[in-house]
């Protein structure tokens, strides 16, 4: 990497226009000078296109015509002309003007690394996100911590361009919801090490506007389904689903959307040949470096407290 690469932030948005507005401003106030901004709106069709093309002439726009998930992230990646991308969503702001510069100092003090993930802080209590927190680690020990991991918050991320051009981005069936373990695990079947900074802090607002309660009890399950059958061999994919149908089942229960959890299973099941057409299974040293990451995992009862008052999903 160059001793001062330049910087790509992508937006991905969709509607939330005045959540948009904050995460843009404190995209354009990094003291950072090879900077560029791109926002990928995903058919949003409320005049946000236009909002931005008078208001901030200096982000470059990605205008798609439907809300295409995942895939609009690629979209946002094919269109950078950085050497380091940084992926945000549009309920995500930087803490401060010095985010991107302590992005680029991870990197160059990590040059095995291809994704840094940052520390996700909740604008409502101060703290720590617990929805966010995937790492296999508890996060009341390590969240002030460096540590190599294998999840990937696909709205809080900052990525070396060269790595997400050789793996391919995001699979883009899944739609939303999963799609950064996918990346993740086909990053490290390549080689490359996926890392969590806390150095670098981002505010999560996670806003209720578009994020229907029901969608992951229907996105997850479905999900679980076809990166069990897409990325790893048939009893390591049993491994990987069981206990992620069996929580997704009682979650869905708890919930009261249990008929969105059956949809997922059905839809999950009679697309396996679509995903089969695409699979990108795992090498064993793989599966065994995802086994070393997870030694540190949470046991089963502090994951239950996690989970507890509510499904942090």
């Amino acid at each position: 990497m160059k001793n001062n690469p330049f910087v790509s932030i992508v937006i991905l948005n969709y509607k939330r226009r005045d959540t948009l507005i904050k995460v843009l401003e404190s995209s354009l106030r990094q003291n950072y000078p090879l900077l560029e901004v791109i926002v990928v709106d995903n058919g949003s069709g409320d005049g946000t296109v236009e909002f931005l093309e008078e208001n901030y002439p200096d982000v470059r726009t990605v205008a798609l015509e439907k809300n295409i998930g995942c895939a609009g992230r690629n979209k946002g990646i094919e269109a950078a002309r950085g050497d380091v991308v940084v992926t945000i969503d549009n309920d995500v702001y930087f803490d401060s003007a010095d985010e991107v510069v302590k992005i680029v100092r991870f990197f160059d003090r990590h040059p095995d690394a291809a994704c840094v993930s940052f520390k996700v802080h909740n604008p409502y209590t101060g703290g720590l996100h617990a929805r966010d927190w995937c790492h296999p680690r508890d996060y009341r020990e390590y969240s002030e911590k460096e540590f190599e991991t294998y999840y990937i918050p696909e709205g809080a991320s900052a990525f070396r361009k060269e790595a997400l051009d050789e793996v391919g981005g995001y699979y883009e069936p899944l739609f939303i919801g999963c799609e950064g373990y996918d990346l993740a695990l086909r990053m490290i079947d390549r080689g490359y090490k996926i890392m969590y900074t806390p150095d670098v802090l981002v505010w999560h607002s996670m806003e209720p506007e578009t994020r229907e309660s029901w969608r992951p009890y229907y996105y997850y399950t479905r999900n679980y389904f076809w990166i069990a059958w897409k990325d790893y061999r048939f009893f390591s994919g049993l491994r990987y689903i069981v206990p992620k149908i069996s929580m997704m089942l009682y979650f869905s229960v708890r919930t009261k959307f249990v008929k969105y959890f059956f949809k997922g299973v059905f839809d999950g099941l009679a697309n396996l040949g679509m995903v089969s057409r695409d699979s990108t299974r795992i090498k064993r040293e793989t599966e065994e470096k995802i086994k070393a990451l997870a030694v540190f995992r949470p046991g089963l009862l502090s994951r239950f407290r996690k989970h507890l008052a509510k499904p942090q999903i």
